[in-house]
This record gives structure tokens, C-alpha cells and sequence, in this order.
């Protein structure tokens, strides 16, 4: 009779004498396999497999795991994972303590899911957030707290190129947060400190002697003493910019900004045509200098470029100076006068301020450019005209055709190639390479050495709006070269934005406006605090899901309650 084999899944008491051998080696294997898994987990391991999950759920471009220490002061440790020629790639980019930044410690302290835009960063800081270790620039950024027990243990980040992260995807992304602040607090508490679990929250270094409370609060007063001195070598510190790597430049036109990359390759686009160009922008933008630029590179740039500022004209006498007059033709008229379109035959007209053109002058620039051709004042037969149109204007046109100032017809004839400047605040990144600009181009003119700006007066710079754009830059620049004392601009004397006397005169608040300040007022309340018993969800009367979809709308961070 054939003797039976153990089975392995009854409950039957086998004595450990009496297995197989074959038994024997299947346990001895499944242990030292579990045991392999276990020795080569990893943190890093953990978050490349969260990233496989939410990239394809919510198209997330990068996921960054930021970890601080106790006193957070410092990252400890800090993780990327991303995609790489269609692979999901997870690096430690932070591996030793390092220092918080303004920016980095602004992160530290949200405890509770933001959303911020590359913009956001530039107007509240002069640069956007770039993540330390990687060359890559982000324009939609998302930052939910590792939270534990009232402890932020580091910061779970998401970043996207094009897109904003949508309302489903952060309240999905903040149960995972949820899940791995859990997890750091459960590898705190058993002591998981082996290298490759990589826990922020104690000094890898455990067995070396413990360092005294003397020589920690010794350490720490020197940290805040540097920290002083830094501050006013701010002052001292000359900025030099970088040289730009960027592809797209002119060599008449400064600035590098993604703002400004997209104009020069509309620019590179529009140049060699001969298409109507209308270029629209705040006052002080340079339009008459993109203007310029398109001139220079077409097949018209031997020719004449003629300028017109519509605005700076008395009514009675644009058409005479746009069309010409023949001798007679009115009161004054002594000798027959040749018009701009005239003068600008083969070549470009620029008109500045097209949107102040009178209404009845509207009609003879449109038959120019319809028939190709004008009429002088008093004159009895038309001159055909070859002329490449250029026009700018601060006002919005399709605001002046509904309200009758400006001919709907008109309007879709310049406004072929439309081409928008960005105005200076929305391209701080630039500001410290046009002040240097100017600095040099004045210092120059005025026969002064002058070094450059400390750091100190380029933050002032970046702080102000610069509702006059880069015109009024350039006036600035230009007044502290005349009263620099020294070669070194240290501070810079900026006039009150007028804006903020404008605010004072309208009191009145939006209904956006009462419902953020009431949502911001609520989270003062909790402390932070969205959802659960005391959270501001439930005082509110709303679901978690829908409070987060209004905090992604608001742009929330914690400097707004604290």
C-alpha cells in the first residue's frame, strides 16, 4: 500500500520529525523569498508604485515625497518619480539634510492641500518652485501635508506642465497622503530606521554618542546668526544675471521668459509674411519695438518704416497727415504735402494707438486697405499704394466696436495677426535682466561706472507690480542712476502703486470675495483643519470633496488665514 503524503492544508497536528523533505524545502524557500522582499522594500519602492497608479488615473507629469526633520528645519530626504522615455523612473534627489529655501519653507507650512501656479510663485516670490536636483520647470503645482497626530512629516508634491490637477484627482490624492503620512508614523513608532526604509523623522545617525543640549542650542543660535547676516548681505550682494540658454531671442528685445518666448516665435512666424499685424498690450509694453522687429525681419526692411501715433494728432489734421493734401485744398494748404502712407509706399505704417482714430477717418484707412489705394485732400485722382500695416493698441478693440467708437469692419481688417505682450508683472523673471539693461545703457550715457544692484534693491524690484510696465522700469532705472551714490545700486526708491489708493474708493466686496474671505475665516477657525469632527467642512455645512474643489478654485494657501 502506498503511503500518502502530508497534506499541508489540513488541520491534522503533523509531527515536525515525520515531514518530507520536499515539505521541508518548500517552507525553508517561501521564507527566505518573503524574507528577500522584506530586505529590498523601500520607500522609494512604495512611492514609484503610487506614481504607476496616478499617472494614468489623473495624467500627473512628476511626484515629488518631501520628508522633514523634527524641528523642521531641513529636508531629510526627498523623492522624484516621473516618466522617461515611456519608463516610470523614481530617484532620491535629497539623501542629506539640507536647508530649507523660502520657498521650501512657505511648502513646509500648508496644512492643508494648495494649489499654486507657476504665476502664483513668481508674484509672491520672484521665481517659480523648481524642485531640487532636477532641471525641469513646472506650471501647475500641488502640495497636500504628510499629516500625523497635528505633525506635518513632509509633504507629498504633484506637478503638471499644462494642466491644473481637477477636484476628483485631489481628493484622491489626499487619501494617499493620508495613507503614506500613516505609513511614516507606523515606521516611527516601531523604530524603522533601517537606510533603505529612508525615515525623515530621526538622524540616520543612531549609534554614534548623542550630541548635548549645550552644543544643539549652541548650533541653533549660530543658524539664526547666519541667518541675520544673510539677510543684510542681501544688501551688499551685487546680482549679475545669468547668461540665457534659451533658443528664441532678438537682438533688439530683452528677456527670456516662457511670456516672452512665445512672442518671438510668433515673431519668427509673422515676419516673413506680409500679412496685417495688430499688437495689443498695456501701455509701456513695447509695442512700437515688436512693431520694429517685425519690420526688420520682412522682405520690407530695406524700405521705410513709417510711424504714426493716432493719438498724438489733432482730429482736423490726421487725414492730411495719412492721406496728403494738394496745394489749396484748405486754409493753410500753401504747397501740396505728401501723407505717411505715401512715404511708407513699399515699405511698413506703423499706427500706434489705432483704437483713438476718429470714427470717420475709420472709413478712409478701410478703403485703403481693402482697394489699395488713396485719394490726397483736394486731389481728383487716387495713388495706388503698396504698404504692409502695422497697428497697436492699449484699448480693447472688440469693447470699442460694441460700443459704437470703432468699426466692426475695421476691426476684422487689423486684427488679421493679433499679437499680445505680456505686461511686466506677469514676466518678473525678466525684470533683473532689463534693470541691468537699462542700468548699463544709462550708466553709459551719463559716463558713470556703476557695478550692478545688490540683491536687497533687486527684491524690491520684483515685490512691485509695475503697473507702467517696462517703460516705467526704464524711467526708474534711469533716475537712480543720476542719484547713485556709489557703484553699487543698494535700494530702490519705488512710488506707491496707485492701485491701492484706487481700493479704497470701491469697499464693496464680490460675492467671490465674501465667500473666499468666509472660507478663509472658517479655516482660521479649525485651525487648518478640512475634514472630520472639527474640521471647517462640516461647520460649513458642505462635504470634504466640494470645500477641496473650492480651495483648488481660491488658490488657498496658508499665508491667506495666518
Amino acid at each position: 500500500m502506498t503511503k500518502q503524503e502530508p497534506d499541508f492544508s489540513s488541520n491534522t497536528n503533523v509531527d515536525r520529525n515525520d515531514v518530507s523533505p520536499h515539505a521541508n524545502f518548500y517552507f525553508e524557500t517561501r521564507a527566505e523569498t518573503l524574507a528577500e522582499q522584506e530586505k529590498n522594500f523601500t520607500l522609494k519602492d512604495l512611492f514609484q508604485g503610487v506614481f504607476t497608479k496616478l499617472n494614468p488615473l489623473f495624467s500627473i507629469d512628476c511626484a515629488a515625497l518631501i520628508l522633514y526633520n523634527d524641528e523642521m528645519d531641513h529636508i531629510t530626504r526627498a523623492y522624484l518619480t516621473e516618466i522617461l522615455s515611456g519608463q516610470i523612473s523614481c530617484v532620491e534627489t535629497i539623501s542629506d539634510p539640507v536647508s530649507l529655501s523660502l520657498i521650501t519653507k512657505e511648502i513646509s507650512g500648508f496644512d492643508f492641500p494648495v494649489l499654486k501656479s507657476r504665476q502664483d510663485w513668481i508674484a509672491d516670490f520672484g521665481e517659480n518652485h523648481c524642485l531640487t536636483n532636477h532641471p525641469t520647470e513646472y506650471h501647475f503645482h500641488c502640495y497636500i501635508p504628510l499629516e500625523n497626530n497635528g505633525r506635518i512629516l513632509g509633504t507629498f508634491e504633484l506637478h503638471n506642465h499644462n494642466h491644473e490637477l481637477n477636484a476628483e484627482g485631489l481628493t484622491f490624492c489626499c487619501n494617499i497622503a493620508d495613507f503614506i503620512a500613516g505609513l511614516l508614523a507606523v515606521m516611527e513608532e516601531r523604530n524603522v530606521y533601517e537606510p533603505n526604509l529612508a525615515t525623515p523623522i530621526k538622524s540616520e545617525i543612531i549609534n554614534e554618542p548623542k550630541i548635548s543640549a549645550f552644543a544643539d542650542e549652541k548650533i541653533k543660535q549660530l543658524e539664526q546668526e547666519i541667518e541675520k547676516l544673510r539677510v543684510q548681505l542681501a544688501e551688499y550682494l551685487i546680482f549679475k544675471p545669468e547668461e540665457s540658454s534659451e533658443i528664441l531671442t532678438h537682438p533688439e528685445i530683452v528677456g527670456s521668459s516662457p511670456e516672452m518666448q512665445e512672442v518671438y516665435r510668433l515673431l519668427n512666424l509673422i515676419s516673413s509674411t506680409e500679412t496685417t499685424v495688430l499688437i495689443l498690450g498695456e501701455t509701456g509694453t513695447g509695442k512700437e519695438l515688436i512693431a520694429k522687429a517685425v519690420h526688420d525681419g520682412s522682405t520690407r526692411s530695406q524700405k521705410t518704416m513709417v510711424k504714426v501715433n493716432c493719438a498724438a494728432i489733432p482730429p482736423n489734421l490726421i487725414e492730411s497727415e495719412l492721406f496728403g493734401h494738394e496745394k489749396g485744398s484748405f486754409t493753410g494748404a500753401t504747397e501740396r504735402r505728401i501723407g505717411k502712407f505715401e512715404q511708407a509706399h513699399k515699405g511698413t505704417i506703423f499706427l500706434d494707438e489705432i483704437g483713438e482714430l476718429p470714427i470717420d477717418l475709420q472709413v478712409r484707412l478701410l478703403r485703403v486697405l481693402q482697394e489699395k489705394e488713396i485719394e490726397r485732400i483736394g486731389g481728383k485722382t487716387t495713388i495706388p499704394t503698396d504698404v504692409r500695416i502695422i497697428s497697436a493698441t492699449n484699448r480693447n478693440l472688440l469693447e470699442e466696436v460694441e460700443a459704437g467708437r470703432f468699426r466692426r469692419d475695421l476691426f476684422y481688417r487689423l486684427n488679421v495677426f493679433p499679437l499680445s505682450l505680456p505686461p511686466l508683472r506677469n514676466r518678473k523673471s525678466d525684470i533683473a535682466v532689463l534693470a541691468t539693461f537699462f542700468l548699463e545703457k544709462f550708466a553709459r550715457k551719463s559716463k558713470r561706472t556703476l557695478e550692478g544692484f545688490s540683491k536687497k534693491a533687486l527684491s524690491q524690484m520684483m515685490a512691485y507690480s509695475w503697473p507702467g510696465n517696462v517703460r516705467e522700469l526704464e524711467h526708474l532705472i534711469e533716475r537712480q542712476v543720476v542719484m547713485a551714490q556709489g557703484p553699487v545700486i543698494r535700494n530702490v526708491e519705488i512710488p506707491g502703486s496707485p492701485e491701492k489708493s484706487l481700493s479704497t474708493l470701491a469697499p464693496v466686496k464680490t460675492i467671490f470675495e465674501n465667500e473666499r474671505d468666509h472660507i478663509f475665516a472658517v479655516l482660521a477657525l479649525c485651525n487648518g483643519k478640512i475634514s472630520g469632527q472639527n474640521g471647517a467642512a462640516k461647520l460649513l455645512g458642505v462635504p470634504a470633496t466640494t470645500l477641496n474643489s473650492k480651495i483648488k478654485r481660491l488658490g488657498l494657501s496658508k499665508k491667506h488665514i495666518f
